[in-house]
Formats: structure tokens, C-alpha cells, sequence
């Protein structure tokens, strides 16, 4: 039988016990919550890290893409000026057949060494900005080529099933028809304040009108007037009264505002509403019967794919127009004969392109939007082995 003594002790000895297991209890959830919160801040600052890597390299990627554009356009630049405008040879295409991606580097320069990070790949595509719609109907540009431009934009928006889009009023209450969509890409780059109207003479399809140009800029909240200079990019077009995000939704792919206000319209294209639009534009009449036929966009297009190989050639004007009158469609005269390729509103060449290109690496995207110029009136003094930047943008 244990003295009664003894009880004390032992229960000094429990508490002291108790005591322990609970500091160690306590230090246990302290140190686990702290190694918990430095492994997740580690995982965070890796997975961080590794993104803005990624991030980086996409960047990068992007601009090679790019800038391997650039040296493929450098390299058609070469075939082009090896074949005078005037010479009856086919020139070659290169850029629309070239696919520049991350295989061709690793074709030209071999496969780079395998890291430990995220795959990573680039793509870029090249658009000719010589065979959309000039936009940019200059003040200053009166002549076939304004004309040209001009029947080539009504052309475009002339469809009946974009009737909706010239029906609507915007959310000032001002509806814009087609031939008043013309009227304001002109007066937005003009050098005057008054408003113009469409004449009948082509030469001179833009006559002075008595009404104001800003007028249409004049209601809502946010009021502004015309520029009255050229526009600096396509997404300034959003500003000319009648185009909206509806409009280039259905047209913006279509239409530039890059080249010269000299600058001709490529034939050479294997889109057949384009194709279908440059008939339109160099017939004469322009609306004749075979041209209003549905197959017609079809059987041509078969027709110029099999002339130029599938894209690998190019058609001169004149050659084009010899394509029109085979299928029976009469072309102004101004495309007859043998200065065909120097005169008129069409050309086998272009001077202006867009770049598109994406990089990717993990889960991270860029893009760049680039727009070059090998143009000589838009040049300057600037080097032109490369080309000239007009546009660049990345996201």
C-alpha cells in the first residue's frame, strides 16, 4: 500500500508529463505549418518562375517568327527585282509557299539541344497587303488607281447579305450607306473640312461636296473631327463613322490601309472572292452576266490555280485578263495590249506585307503583328534590306 506521501509526487510527475506532450504537440502543428507554407511558397515561386520562363521564351519565339518573315520576304524581294516588271517571265512566289515555323529553323540550322523546360514551338504567317482593299482612300490620290480603290471597297461590301450592317442605326442614331461609308474613308484622310460626295467619272470618283465631314462625328458624348491625314493602322478605321465591331468582323480581313496611296492591287491571289472582286474591277462593263454566275468564282480560281501551279507562280495583269476574256468576260482596254502590266489599277507583285506571328512555350502564348514595307516611296533613307516597319504590335 502506497504512503499517502507518494500521491503528490506522482501526480507531479503526470502534470509534468502532460505538460511535455503538449509542447510537443504544439511545436509539431508550428513546424508543420511552417514547412507546409515553405513547400506551397516554394511550388508558387517555381511554378512562378517557370511561367515568366515560359512567358520569356514565348516572347521570343514570336519575335524569331517574325523576324524569320522578314528574311523570307528579304529573299522574295531578291526574285522579284532578278525579273524586270516589263519581262515576260513567270516570276516565283516563295513566301506563300514557305512554311515558317519552328521546323524550318531546325531544317536550316538543326534541332536545338533538349532542356528541361516546357515544349516550345513558333508559327508565323505571312498576308499580301497588296491584294486586299485599300482603305485608305487618299484626298490626294485622284486617278484610276482612287477609282480602283474605290469600285474595289463597294465591290467588297456590295454583297445583298450585308444589307443588315447599312440598314442599323449606331447608338448615335446615325445610319451610314455604302456609298456614304466611301465618302467618309475619303474625307477622313482629305485635307479639308467639307464633306464630299461620289461622282460617276472614275477618274475623279471623289467631288467637293457643301456639307460639313464632321458631322457625323458631331452627335453622342465623346465628339471628335476627321483626322485629315492617312490612318496609321487598322484599328484607327474604328473611328470613320459606319464601321463598328459588326463591320470588320464581316470585312477587316479584307481590307488594309498599309501601302502607297499608289500602291496597285495584286492579281495574284488564290482567294476567289478576291479574285471574283478584281474581275468585277477590270471589266468593262463591270456588271455582266458570266460575272454574275455562281460557278464563276469557282471555275476561275481552278483556272488560276492550274496557270500558276498552285500558287507557285505568278500571273501578270494582262495574263489575268487573257484568263477574264477566255470565260467570256470583256476587260477594259486599258488591260489589252502590251502595256497592259504597266498601266492600270493591277500589278503581278507586291511591296507590302502583314506578319502574324505566335510563339509558344507551356502554357504561355505571344503574338506579334507586324506590317513591312519594301516599298521605295515608303522607305526613305532607311535600309531596305529588310524591309521597313509600319506596324508592330505584341500581345
Amino acid at each position: 500500500m502506497a504512503s499517502p506521501s507518494a500521491s503528490p509526487c506522482l501526480a507531479a510527475r503526470r502534470s509534468d508529463r502532460g505538460a511535455a506532450l503538449l509542447v510537443v504537440i504544439v511545436s509539431t502543428a508550428i513546424l508543420t505549418a511552417i514547412a507546409v507554407d515553405l513547400a506551397y511558397s516554394t511550388r508558387v515561386s517555381l511554378l512562378t518562375a517557370a511561367n515568366a520562363r515560359d512567358e520569356l521564351r514565348a516572347e521570343y519565339l514570336a519575335r524569331s517568327g517574325a523576324q524569320l518573315s522578314r528574311l523570307v520576304l528579304k529573299l522574295q524581294k531578291q526574285l522579284d527585282d532578278a525579273v524586270p516588271p516589263s519581262a515576260a517571265a513567270l516570276r516565283v512566289q516563295i513566301w506563300s509557299m514557305v512554311p515558317i515555323t519552328n521546323d524550318l529553323t531546325a531544317g536550316l540550322f538543326g534541332a536545338p539541344p533538349e532542356g528541361g523546360g516546357s515544349p516550345a514551338t513558333f508559327e508565323a504567317k505571312i498576308e499580301d497587303e497588296g491584294s486586299k482593299v485599300n482603305a485608305q482612300l487618299d484626298g490626294l490620290a485622284q486617278g484610276g488607281l482612287l477609282g480602283a480603290q474605290v469600285e474595289s471597297l463597294l465591290e467588297l461590301i456590295g454583297d445583298p447579305r450585308w444589307d443588315a450592317l447599312f440598314e442599323r442605326e449606331d447608338a448615335n442614331g446615325v445610319k451610314v450607306t455604302r456609298p456614304e461609308l466611301a465618302v467618309y474613308l475619303h474625307d477622313w484622310t482629305d485635307e479639308n473640312a467639307a464633306g464630299s460626295a461620289i461622282s460617276a467619272n472614275l477618274d475623279l470618283p471623289f467631288a467637293d461636296g457643301f456639307g460639313d465631314e464632321n458631322a457625323p462625328y458631331a452627335r453622342g458624348d465623346d465628339r471628335y473631327v476627321a483626322k485629315n491625314a492617312r490612318f496609321d493602322s487598322l484599328e484607327e478605321l474604328y473611328l470613320v463613322a459606319g464601321i463598328d465591331d459588326a463591320f470588320m468582323a464581316a470585312f477587316g480581313k479584307q481590307l488594309t490601309v498599309y501601302p502607297d496611296k499608289n500602291g496597285r492591287i495584286n492579281v495574284n491571289t488564290l482567294d476567289p472572292l478576291e479574285l471574283l472582286r478584281n474581275a468585277r474591277v477590270m471589266a468593262d462593263p463591270p456588271q455582266q452576266a458570266r460575272l454574275a454566275d455562281p460557278a464563276f468564282p469557282r471555275d476561275l480560281l481552278k483556272a488560276v490555280t492550274d496557270q500558276r501551279m498552285g500558287g507557285l507562280l505568278t500571273l501578270r495583269p494582262s495574263q489575268f485578263a487573257q484568263l477574264l476574256v477566255s470565260f467570256g468576260v470583256q476587260v477594259h482596254a486599258v488591260y489589252q495590249g502590251n502595256a497592259a502590266d504597266q498601266n492600270g489599277a493591277f500589278t503581278d507583285r507586291s511591296l507590302v506585307y502583314r506578319i502574324l506571328a505566335t510563339g509558344a512555350a507551356g502554357a504561355a502564348e505571344r503574338r506579334v503583328d507586324a506590317v513591312v514595307t519594301f516599298d521605295p516611296r515608303q522607305i526613305g533613307q532607311e535600309p531596305a534590306d529588310a524591309g521597313r516597319l509600319l506596324h508592330w504590335r505584341e500581345e
